[in-house]
């Protein structure tokens, strides 16, 4: 029999530094299966418990077991070693095997975690970068297909407006502003080619009344119906235009001798007075044309328009339905004074009437005692004309008494307001002898008066000897109410004619205006004219205030004075001042240094 004897302390001394963990444990198994030594963390225990039957049984020298101990299981390993009759096993539970594995585990699937985060955060903030890089390039692509929008809108606005601007709504031919740039530059480009052009200028016989009678809308269709009928005779090159009202132009722009020219302003005027069907009624005009051909007639397109309208107003007079081409010994005063007189009834409804103002001085204080009334038409062409251009026509053409009125309305709006601005002056307007002769005309006046709510004082009508040709007294009826309801009344031009003392008595005057003609001659005394003189002495016996007219030098205001004139107007004083001018003059003259001392000198 051996025994061996084994020192267990030796034996703890030799497996003290093997780390077997916190669960850990060798044992040795003899050949039975019996546990006969274990060694763990808590120290080395001695036993003869059989453990592991598979250990000494199996046929392998090595492998390894899953046993489990309680609550946990242990993964062993065995080594035999037949020749001793013993094996060795080595055993740990499974969780510390696996904790360093589950503690690398964790931190790399908390790293995998932390990455996958910032990955798909990086993602969330790469998709947010792309959709808003998208958002702001459809907001961009949207905004360039607005913009495109609105540039497409804008240029077919503009097309539109240019269109509208440079095209007469009504008819839908070229405007006179786009007539005059096309036609200049079609002149331009035919310069130096000796062709023939030719501009005719058309203004519809009878179109007022047709106007007038059947309706706007009817005028409207005949502008209509004429424009298209020049347009359908056009030939290239050629261009038309309306210019207003029932005027229109045309350029004959093509290849065309002066009888080729001749033969298609006949047929134009031919297809122009055939009847029109408008609606249910059928209409009959027919131009006037003048006809004047570049570059005979005019150089220039406003020229050549101004000789085909003096043609034109050369056609109208020979009777309806008539041309003329434009001949250089055409009264131009003719023509002019014709186009004055068609236009007189446009000019009273546009209101292209103005009131110009001449002080009206006191010679005894050198105070502005009021202001008389002329009146002046603004014509768009010819400019500003005076009475002696219109008045003529006006009592020719029976506007006379539309014209008076007119000049009564503006009074009334200029008293008005003058007493609104503080500056209560008078006002003298001259009235024709015909609107005396109107059964309504002085309680016309007084209502006038009443609308501006004027007192009749500040009113003083001029008229003229020709009231004292009224054989039944209609007139002089009418002055004597409007004197009896506080208007001033006063003879204008007295000496001019045929007008005496005698006949003074019988109209209800408050002031007697003498003649300019009679004024001229004083230069040094009274005594220069004698008839002024005793003008003078014979209306302050009649107790009428005198007005002396024309009045251009100061001699003049000093002799008039002495001979005892109350009021005097002239060029001395002042000419006819335009509204924006009345602020600016001075109601003391004398303070103004408008009038200086003087005597008359002893002739």
């Amino acid at each position: 029999v051996l025994v061996v004897q084994l020192n267990l302390g030796y034996l703890a001394t030799l497996f003290e530094h093997l780390d077997l963990g916190q669960t850990g444990m060798m044992r040795w198994v003899d050949g039975a299966g019996h546990e006969r030594l274990r060694i763990s963390n808590t120290g080395i225990v001695v036993s003869g418990v059989p453990l592991i039957p598979e250990v000494s049984s199996g046929a392998d020298t090595t492998g390894q077991l899953l046993q489990r101990s309680g609550a946990r299981d242990y993964q062993s390993l065995y080594q035999r070693v037949p020749q001793r009759g013993f094996s060795v096993v080595v055993s740990q539970s499974q969780d510390e095997i696996l904790a360093s594995s589950r503690l690398t585990y964790d931190r790399q699937l908390g790293l995998t975690l932390c990455m996958t985060l910032l990955i798909l955060g990086g993602m969330v903030w790469t998709l947010r970068g792309l959709r808003k890089g998208q958002e702001a390039f459809n907001a961009l692509e949207q905004a360039q297909q607005v913009n495109q929008q609105l540039i497409d809108r804008l240029e077919d606005a503009h097309r539109r407006s240019s269109h509208a601007a440079a095209t007469d709504h009504l008819s839908g031919l070229h405007n006179r502003r786009q007539f005059l740039e096309v036609a200049a530059r079609t002149l331009s480009a035919q310069r130096g080619k000796r062709r023939l052009m030719a501009i005719l200028f058309i203004d519809m016989d009878r179109f007022k009344s047709i106007n007038d009678s059947l309706g706007h809308k009817v005028g409207d269709m005949l502008l209509q119906a004429v424009a298209g009928r020049i347009q359908r005779l056009l030939e290239p090159n050629d261009e038309a235009a309306r210019f207003g009202g029932d005027e229109f132009v045309v350029l004959l722009a093509g290849e065309r001798s002066e009888e080729q020219i001749d033969a298609w302003v006949r047929m134009l005027v031919q297809k122009l007075s055939a009847i029109y069907s408008l609606g249910e009624h059928e209409v009959t005009t027919s131009p006037s044309v003048g006809v004047s051909i570049c570059p005979r007639d005019g150089q220039n397109v406003e020229g050549l328009i101004r000789s085909a309208d003096a043609a034109m107003y050369s056609a109208k007079r020979a009777g309806r339905g008539q041309y003329r081409f434009f001949d250089p010994s055409l009264n131009v005063a003719d023509v002019e004074e014709f186009i004055l007189e068609q236009a007189f009834g446009h000019a009273l409804n546009e209101r292209q009437f103005v009131l110009h103002f001449q002080p009206q001085v006191r010679l005894d204080t050198m105070v502005v005692d009021g202001y008389e009334a002329l009146v002046r038409w603004e014509h768009p062409e010819f400019g500003l004309l005076y009475p002696d251009r219109f008045i003529p026509l006006a009592e020719r053409s029976g506007f006379i008494t539309a014209l008076g009125w007119e000049v009564l309305r503006l009074a009334c709006e200029t008293l008005a307001r003058w007493h609104a601005e503080g500056r209560k002056l008078r006002l003298a307007v001259n009235v024709s002898a015909i609107q005396l002769h109107q059964a309504d005309f002085s309680d016309r006046v007084l209502r006038k008066l009443f609308r501006h709510n004027l007192a009749p004082q500040w009113l003083e009508l001029e008229i003229t000897e020709t009231t004292l040709l009224d054989e039944e007294g209609r007139a002089i009826e009418q002055l004597q109410r409007l004197r009896q309801a506080g208007l001033n009344i006063s003879l204008d031009d007295f000496g001019k004619g045929y007008a005496g003392f005698a006949h003074l008595q019988s109209l209800p005057l408050t002031k007697l205006k003498i003649d300019r003609a009679l004024i001229a001659p004083l230069s040094n005394s009274p005594d220069d004219s004698p008839i002024v003189s005793s003008t003078i002495i014979l209306a302050k016996r009649l107790g009428l205030t005198v007005v002396a007219e024309g009045v251009e030098t100061r001699e003049q205001v000093v002799c008039l004075k002495l001979a005892g004139c109350d009021v005097a107007q002239g060029y001395h004083f002042a000419r006819p001042l335009a509204p924006t001018q009345l602020a600016e003059y001075p109601p003391f003259l004398e303070a103004a240094g408008v009038v200086a001392n003087a005597t008359c000198v002893p002739s």
